[in-house]
């Protein structure tokens, strides 16, 4: 597998926040978002990325076995073909795996291959018309989410909180126990007090959380490995 860092620090955003937790971040990804924040993790003829090749047990080893809570992150960690092995030996050792996935991979094919389903659960970020990746959501993956799965929203524009709204509206219809949802702002591209009034006022998203990304806020915004 390919692998571009693993490091121990606490989760910054969603369900976790502020838990210690070992990171796995794998290379590679599907989508091009504008306002991405690893770079670095991306590979192509444009993005030049640096890597390990780790194998499953190598990976597994590096685990801190104090916390046993990994946050597997990418790049897009679904399209490397051998992230089900990894997940399942992960969940075998009795980790809790926390999947962060960008809505435009098949989460439910995925998940038809891992053995330990409780031991695992998915946050996926639907990607906002600023992101400039909308188009590549699969509607698909929102359906079908369990009450422990995590939806992330990133805005950074009005028109972002629009559909944003709109989105959680729908999913309300479908669900009879919703999945989490946590709402974010785009880092230095909206204001954070806007977005809470909003969901303040907002009557479809008296469930939401709000996020902040905490590691950006502890240390410097483009310091990796924290």
């Amino acid at each position: 597998m390919k692998v571009v860092e693993i490091f121990d620090s606490i989760d910054g955003e969603g369900i976790r926040t502020g838990q210690p937790v070992t990171f796995i971040r794998l290379a590679g990804c599907n989508l091009r978002c504008s306002y991405c924040d690893t770079v670095y993790s991306l590979f192509g003829e444009e993005t030049p990325c640096e890597y390990t090749e780790m194998t499953v047990e190598e990976i597994a080893s590096k685990v801190n076995k104090n916390y046993k809570k990994i946050t597997l992150t990418g790049g897009e960690p679904l399209i490397n073909t051998e992230s089900s092995e990894l997940v399942n030996r992960l969940t075998e050792m009795g980790c809790e795996v926390n999947i962060e996935t960008n809505g435009a991979v098949d989460i439910t094919e995925f998940l038809n291959n891992i053995k330990f389903k409780d031991g695992l659960f998915f946050t996926i970020d639907y990607k906002l018309p600023s992101s400039g990746m909308t188009e590549k959501m699969l509607w698909n993956n929102f359906l079908n989410l369990r009450p422990c799965d995590v939806i992330k929203f990133v805005a950074g524009s009005d028109e972002d909180i629009k559909l944003t709204i709109d989105i959680v509206k729908k999913l309300k219809e479908v669900y009879s126990k919703m999945p989490h949802i946590f709402i974010g702002a785009v880092y230095g591209m909206l204001d954070a007090r806007y977005l809470v009034d909003i969901i303040l006022k907002e009557p479809s998203l008296a469930e939401a959380r709000f996020q902040v990304q905490l590691h950006k806020i502890i240390w410097d915004p483009d310091e990796r490995g924290v």
